[in-house]
């Protein structure tokens, strides 16, 4: 049995719900010959390192929100931690940065190539030095998953890097965000404001309290850009996609749509050029004959155009912490059944 020591970048909800997870797991996990220590956690205001870390603790300590003490520079004291190979894999669930590719991205660097298998959830690094790291990730051969950043448990980056490997990826239209879908569904059903259907996502916790990232269609734009990045090897910049989210959508207009048996949704969409990927991202109406159409809640869908496999359409995927940290999990089995 194969033990694994895990370094996790950021303990928020998400890196969080995937503690949870795996300690609720963590018997039939061992039926894929592997098991996971945590040793270590990181965010802007501490470093905390121990090869005995009672990961439970921790966790409880978080839940109710006692704060330990800061530590002095805990991201160069994590730096510290890859460079001297004190655990196996690093999971980074830091914040997305909206401009850069975030604090992060020197550190997954070090650690691919420490030979340290890598887990993003953060889009950023991916986003904006998304090249650098896949080039890392072949040059040492290390494990880069991420699952996580490209529509969490509906399948989309492992459908690109395996099941439609040489079936040249046309193009992308798809539902990849669950807030801005479950907004949308409260908008049009139930006659609520954009608003109040944002904070009702809040509360049961589908959404972040900045909802903005969601909702104003950058997180689906990033996500577009790093599927893009798996089929045509380059990074759209985000400021050369056209993207508008539902914001400013009129309350009566998107009642209207769905009193003719219509919905209104935020979709992606990617055409493959000889040069590099076109993407937009805007709300659009579609009708009953949509295969996007059925997505309801916080499920999301994305509809592939290949020359030699045709179109597929997967639906499902609905965003939740327990979703999120289910996709972690996957992308550390196969990073384990890879090495």
């Amino acid at each position: 049995m194969k033990e694994f020591r895990v370094g996790m970048l950021g303990f928020g909800n998400v890196m969080q719900a995937f503690v949870g997870h795996y300690l609720a797991i963590a018997d039939r996990i061992k039926d894929f010959g592997f098991s996971l220590r945590f040793v270590a956690y990181c965010d802007t205001g501490q470093c905390v390192y121990d090869q005995k870390l009672d990961v439970q603790h921790a966790l409880d300590m978080k839940k109710q929100h006692t704060v330990a003490a800061k530590t002095q520079a805990p991201l160069e004291q994590f730096a510290a931690l890859i460079g001297s190979h004190c655990f196996d894999i690093l999971i980074d669930a830091l914040p997305s940065s909206k401009t850069d590719a975030g604090p992060s991205f020197p550190l997954l660097c070090e650690a691919l190539k420490k030979k340290i298998t890598v887990i993003s959830v953060n889009k950023a690094p991916l986003v904006f030095g998304g090249g650098a790291l896949f080039n890392l990730s072949r040059q040492f051969k290390t494990f880069l998953g991420i699952s996580g950043t490209t529509a969490g448990c509906l399948p989309t980056s492992g459908i690109i890097m395996n099941e439609l490997v040489g079936s040249e990826i046309l193009s992308m239209r798809g539902i990849l965000n669950g807030t801005s879908n479950y907004v949308l569904d409260r908008m049009m059903f139930d006659r609520l404001s954009c608003e109040q259907a944002a904070e009702k996502a809040v509360e049961l916790g589908i959404a972040e309290p900045d909802y903005r990232f969601d909702l104003d269609g950058t997180d689906t734009c990033f996500k577009m850009i790093i599927l893009g990045l798996l089929t045509t090897g380059t990074a759209v910049r985000p400021e050369d996609v056209v993207c508008s989210g539902i914001m400013d959508l009129d309350q009566k207009y998107v009642q209207r749509i769905a009193s003719q048996d219509k919905v209104i949704r935020l979709i992606g969409t990617l055409t493959n050029t000889e040069t590099v990927p076109d993407i937009s991202v805007r709300p659009q109406v579609l009708d009953p004959g949509d295969p996007l159409f059925a997505v309801r809640g916080t499920g999301k869908g994305l509809t592939f155009q290949t020359i030699y496999m045709g179109d597929l359409t997967v639906i499902g995927g609905s965003s939740g912490r327990t979703n999120i940290a289910a996709t972690i999990m996957k992308d550390i089995i196969n990073a384990c059944k890879a090495s």
